[in-house]
C-alpha cells in the first residue's frame, strides 16, 4: 500500500478562490466602509446575516458575518471575520465559527483534526455561501438601531 502524498497547497488556486471571494462579496458590502458600519443582508424570510466593518486601513478592511437567526443547525450559517485586500483585490478569511489564525498546511492527523488544506476550505466555505447569498437573491435589509 503506498502512501498518501502529503498536501501542497497551490498558490495560483487559493489566489484565485480570494479573487472571487472579493469579486462576490463586494456587491454585499456597506456604502461606506469606515469601523462600525453595518449592513443586513437577508436571503430569504428566516435568514439574516449582519456584515460588519471591525477594521479599516489603506489597503485591507476586516469585516464580521455573523448570522442573526438562532438556527437549528448552527453549522449551516457560519461566522467569518474576512480581510479584504484592496489593492490586490482578495478577500481572505481570517477566522470561521471562531477559530483563527489557519496555517497554509496542518499535518495529519493533528489533534484537533483539521484538515491538511483547512485554510483552503474555510474560504471555499465562504466562496459557497457568497454563491448560496446570490442564489437566494440576497437583498440588503435596514440596519436595525
Amino acid at each position: 500500500m503506498t502512501a498518501k502524498p502529503k498536501y501542497r497547497p497551490k498558490l495560483p488556486d487559493f489566489l484565485s478562490l480570494c479573487e472571487r471571494n472579493f469579486a462576490q462579496l463586494n456587491p454585499l458590502l456597506p456604502a461606506k466602509l469606515a469601523v462600525g458600519e453595518r449592513q443586513v443582508i437577508g436571503m430569504d424570510d428566516a435568514s439574516y446575516f449582519r456584515l460588519e466593518v471591525l477594521e479599516v486601513c489603506p489597503f485591507t478592511t476586516v469585516l464580521r458575518i455573523v448570522p442573526l437567526s438562532d438556527p437549528a443547525w448552527p453549522a449551516l450559517q457560519p461566522a467569518f471575520d474576512v480581510r479584504l485586500y484592496h489593492d490586490a483585490r482578495l478577500a481572505e478569511v481570517i477566522s470561521c465559527h471562531g477559530r483563527r489564525g489557519f496555517k497554509a498546511v496542518y499535518d495529519y492527523p493533528n489533534s484537533e483534526m483539521l484538515q491538511p488544506d483547512e485554510k483552503r476550505q474555510v474560504n471555499r466555505l465562504l466562496s459557497d455561501w457568497l454563491r448560496l447569498c446570490r442564489q437566494q437573491g440576497y437583498r440588503p435589509e435596514p440596519v436595525p438601531g
